[in-house]
């Protein structure tokens, strides 16, 4: 995984909270992030095995196999209530396909966690399988969130999706959390706990 870029901008900025019903799913993917950066969120990289990599290459939509599989794989392992967070990437050197993401452990045993992600996409074996998954500490939150979008035009035109809302999954604990976490800040209910920004609730 590369090195996380830095936030080294000490001003303060001010938020407008709108309610998250009206926000793009652009902006509710950044919230997630945020909220994971804020509550001690892993940022990870999860390599696939070949042949789930050609299977997604000939998926429409190949983060609905992703979803149908990680979920599956998460439950049986007591894990299905995880938040996390993943979009599909393909390198520009050779066009191979891999996962970035965040997830939450809330004290779950990471090393399940990464044992369910890896069967989920195919283990890899060897030397290779060692590097399969990588995870971090997320330090910066909004670095990584633009580090996630940077090549989203080319991956969709290289599996030739209509969207690139295809390359993104977001579990539904990860929306529930962050979701009600954004609400009760908005509404006043909570303090933010970001204390480098300012908000503004909007009702």
């Amino acid at each position: 995984m590369k090195k996380f870029p830095h936030i080294t901008s000490t001003t303060q900025t001010v938020r407008v909270l709108r309610p998250w019903k009206t926000l793009t799913r652009e902006e509710t993917r950044r919230e997630c992030i945020l909220y994971a950066g804020r509550h001690g969120g892993l940022a990870m990289t999860l390599n696939l095995r070949p042949e789930f990599e050609d299977l997604l290459n000939q998926k429409q939509d190949p983060m609905r196999e992703v979803s149908k599989r990680m979920n599956a794989e998460l439950g049986r392992r007591d894990q299905r209530h995880l938040p996390y967070l993943l979009v599909l990437e393909a390198t520009k050197s050779d066009g191979r396909l891999h996962l970035h993401g965040v997830f939450l452990d809330q004290g779950r045993a990471r090393m399940s966690i990464q044992g369910a992600m890896r069967k989920a996409v195919g283990y890899i074996f060897g030397r290779s399988g060692s590097r399969q998954f990588k995870s971090k500490f997320l330090y910066a939150a909004n670095g990584w969130h633009t580090y996630l979008k940077k090549d989203r035009s080319w991956t969709r035109e290289l599996l030739d999706l209509d969207s690139s809302e295809h390359l993104w999954l977001v579990s539904q604990p990860m929306t529930q959390i962050v979701r009600d976490d954004y609400e009760n800040t908005r509404l006043g209910l909570k303090q933010p706990a970001n204390t480098t920004l300012s908000y503004i609730t909007s009702n």
